[in-house]
């Protein structure tokens, strides 16, 4: 019985649901008590550079993480990790001279002095962190669940002993991420400096390659933050404080998603198909619907009790981002596929599309509705962007709709072979 166990937790789906249900539990314990140490005006200032350090990151950043599990898979008798691991310090210490440079010559306000400061670490550890995805998914989880624990504990010192400002909340945004770097460079510390490939002889290929996955991640984060920015100005910090807990619970739902997304671009980078992609889209939906269902029934006493009355108008954004919440299964999913296959000039397409319909949306929302006309306009945008990928996906690999809805009787038994058959320990 306890080998069948450790065989079943070893299966890379089921550790990465299991890691990702520690890591929501740890993210939403973390929320909470951000979200009463900081209160909603400091949280809503947070939400707002938190927001910008997304976009700048990507941008810095030049796509070069999803290149890796591509160029892996279009050269699979050679050793490409050391010369990616490289690209990744390069990066590091362009992004820090960069950001140092613009800090010391630029006068510029609080926030975007904290963005700079953030910047570096955020697009090192983006890098790092999805090289590591695609080589060992298990021990990437678990290093990322550690760092959401370490982060838990982390605010909850803080809220016991030290008093909240500016600058405790923009060190806490990174903090994690600067844990995972520093794991995953300790980890892969042997294969840094191994001999092969000078980064002179790659980064103008990989550079090539990201520019329009890059353009993608972008479009995808705009998608999910452009409202928070546009909010800025038309709402108070308190409301975008409010608005940023309705949007971190609604995003709940994508907890399977998330956790299924990154082993599914490691299985694609391997060999798996369109088959496979359409299979993870049912488990996904299915559990999708359950958490739903909970959210809406239990989400309004929830917030009460948990946040605290200064957060109540947070029920209501979430009930109206739920309603787009399924859509974006079926993008996370069939937006990994294309990248490991090379679309990516399609997905930037379709998300560019997206994004316009988005700020278009917050545009004409925001002023009239405030944060509830911020939801409606994410919703707009998740259903365009899901439905362009979902049209393309059916088109390109000939793969029914009815595949990519709930389960059926024989995807449980599939389930039950995979979590019982052997599995090789990455």
């Amino acid at each position: 019985m306890f080998e069948n166990l450790k065989k079943q937790i070893r299966n890379p789906y089921v550790f990465s649901i299991l890691t990702r249900i520690l890591m929501v539990l740890a993210a939403f314990a973390f929320t909470v008590i951000q979200a009463r140490y900081l209160g909603s005006e400091l949280k809503g200032q947070v939400a707002v550079v938190s927001g910008y350090t997304g976009i700048t990151s990507i941008l810095f950043e030049f796509g070069i993480h999803q290149a890796y599990p591509y160029f892996k898979k279009k050269n699979p008798d050679r050793d490409i990790l050391p010369v990616f691991l490289r690209i990744s310090l390069l990066f590091l210490l362009v992004n820090a001279v960069v950001s140092l440079a613009a800090i010391l010559l630029l006068p510029l306000p609080a926030k975007f002095i904290a963005v700079l400061v953030i910047n570096p670490f955020m697009v090192y550890n983006r890098v790092i962190a999805y090289i590591s995805l695609v080589e060992m998914p298990n021990r990437k989880n678990l290093i990322e669940s550690l760092a959401f624990v370490a982060e838990l504990l982390l605010i909850i010192g803080l809220w016991l002993f030290a008093p909240a400002s500016f600058v405790i909340g923009v060190g806490v945004i990174v903090f994690k991420d600067v844990v995972m770097a520093v794991a995953y460079t300790y980890h892969w510390r042997n294969k840094l400096f191994l001999p092969g490939d000078s980064v002179k002889n790659w980064i103008v290929d990989v550079l090539k390659f990201g520019f329009f996955p890059m353009l993608s991640v972008l479009m995808t984060t705009l998608n999910y933050r452009v409202d928070v920015i546009m909010l800025e100005g038309h709402v108070a910090d308190a409301a975008i404080g409010v608005y940023s807990v309705g949007v971190s619970l609604a995003e709940r739902v994508w907890l399977i998603p998330d956790a299924m997304k990154g082993v599914l671009v490691s299985k694609v980078a391997k060999g798996k198909g369109a088959e496979e992609v359409a299979y993870v889209i049912r488990i996904c939906n299915t559990v999708c619907l359950f958490l739903i269902l909970g959210l809406i029934l239990l989400g309004e006493v929830f917030i009460r009790v948990i946040f605290g009355a200064e957060y109540d108008g947070a029920y209501q954004v979430t009930l109206i981002l739920l309603i787009g919440a399924v859509f974006m299964v079926y993008y996370k999913m069939i937006a990994a596929y294309n990248i490991v296959m090379g679309k990516q000039r399609i997905s930037f397409l379709f998300l560019l599309i997206s994004v316009i319909g988005n700020v278009v949306a917050n545009w004409l929302l925001i002023p009239k509705m405030g944060i509830y006309g911020a939801g409606f306009a994410s919703v707009i945008s998740y259903s365009i962007c899901s439905l362009l990928f979902i049209v393309y996906f059916i088109r390109t690999t000939k793969t029914p709709l009815t595949q990519m809805l709930v389960l059926s009787p024989s995807d449980f038994k599939k389930l039950k072979a995979s979590l019982t058959k052997k599995t090789k320990k990455d």
